[in-house]
């Protein structure tokens, strides 16, 4: 089975981050603070790796988030698990 490769995207960070804190309803100044803060973290996180996996690139978003709000941290580590 090949798996798919992906380039990473700041873009695709923040996007992701602020749909889910808009999703819980932050107020839209501060989700996209926290977006563009996560994305920052994770742009400096993955500057000097070869390869990440999506579980490596999810983990570190959620550290990022459980430091500026556990709420969307938790709702983003359970995306794909809440109806």
């Amino acid at each position: 089975m090949k798996h798919k490769s992906y380039e990473y995207s700041h873009e695709g960070v923040y996007q992701s981050v602020l749909t889910q804190a808009l999703g819980l309803k932050v107020p839209e100044g501060w989700a996209k603070q926290i977006a563009e803060q996560v994305a920052r973290a994770t742009d400096a996180w993955i500057c000097d790796k070869e390869m990440v996996t999506e579980a490596d690139l999810q983990r570190i978003v959620c550290k990022q988030l459980d430091k500026l709000s556990p709420d969307i941290a938790y709702a983003y580590r359970n995306n794909d698990k809440i109806i």
